[in-house]
């Protein structure tokens, strides 16, 4: 298929910091980092651990004695995070201490302190993943496209924290910094997980995205660098209710296609035969689609997909 390395773009800010303090703030960053990394691979912390831990270090580095932002109404999301703050290899301003007084580990912290420009859904993530609640993978490199997709076909997600300051001194794929790139990819766990209809839902794409993918029906398109950004963008950056990933790609294969209608029409036909379901697809994204009643056509055919394929269907029940 050729798929490129996905710019993972998205409408969380991309670049917090400028590409001044970058290269200022790469080797000391890479030297506080050092004996975190150091850590998490002798086996003393977990992945959701590290990860919370690393988000610190950064935004520590970066709003010192400020980071930890206001104190809140605890999240009501489980965790298990059960290494002890004083244990990691952190230092904390005197006032962050104080403010920090009572709190004993890196999940009561995540639970009850909204960071500075750091979305709640961060929190949330991180928080789940520890309690086993979301599957993430953590990873120091980025994947390609067709990782995460085979990561998503199987209710899983990617983490990636990067560590080393000759990347961390410039945008990862020339869009994000480190702590952008590693709060958005847990922000898209959270769009994944969060809620269990939606996450069905997106089982059943991946499905029929690597479906379609094994039996070559998007070659044409796929030789075409617009359509690849777009279709790489829907495999491994968009997480939402599937009905609106299907519009995304019903869209995408008739601007892209010289045929248009009559290549999307025939690709229907491929994917399925029932009639519901094919005249909902044909009808999505015109004022005749009728969503009360057609969107559980489109589900029941994801549902479908899902289903009939042992090799990717996760081995796991979500409790969200």
């Amino acid at each position: 298929m050729g798929l490129k390395i996905s710019s993972r773009a998205g409408r969380f800010k991309k670049k917090l910091v400028s590409s001044e303090v970058l290269l200022i703030e790469a080797g000391p960053l890479e030297a506080k980092l050092a004996p975190l990394v150091a850590t998490y691979k002798s086996g003393q912390l977990s992945a959701s651990e590290f990860t919370a831990a690393y988000l610190i270090t950064i935004l520590s580095h970066r709003n010192p004695g400020t980071w930890a932002g206001a104190k809140r109404a605890k999240l009501n999301t489980p965790h298990h995070m059960p290494t002890l703050l004083k244990d990691l290899p952190l230092k904390f301003e005197p006032n962050i201490q104080r403010r920090l007084e009572g709190i004993t580990n890196l999940g009561d912290l995540f639970a009850q302190f909204a960071f500075k420009s750091t979305p709640e859904a961060v929190n949330r993530a991180i928080l789940a993943w520890s309690h086993g609640d979301y599957r993430l993978e953590l990873m120091f490199r980025i994947p390609t496209p067709q990782e995460v997709l085979d990561q998503q076909k199987q209710g899983r997600r990617c983490v990636t924290a990067i560590v080393q300051a000759t990347q961390l001194k410039k945008y990862i794929l020339g869009q994000r910094d480190a702590l952008s790139f590693t709060m958005h990819d847990l922000i898209h766990a959270d769009h994944f997980y969060h809620h269990n209809d939606s996450f069905q839902s997106q089982l059943g794409l991946y499905a029929l995205l690597d479906f379609c993918m094994k039996q070559n029906h998007f070659e044409e398109h796929l030789k075409l660098n617009k359509f690849q950004d777009e279709f790489e963008y829907l495999i491994a950056d968009m997480n939402a209710y599937a009905v609106h990933l299907l519009k995304c790609l019903k869209s995408a294969l008739i601007f892209y296609h010289p045929e248009g209608e009559n290549f999307f029409a025939n690709w229907v036909l491929k994917i399925t035969t029932d009639q519901n379901e094919q005249d909902a697809l044909l009808e999505l994204n015109t004022q005749t689609y009728d969503e009360k009643k057609q969107d559980a056509y489109l589900l029941k055919l994801l549902e479908r997909y899902k289903l009939t394929r042992p090799d990717i269907s996760p081995n796991f029940s979500h409790s969200h």
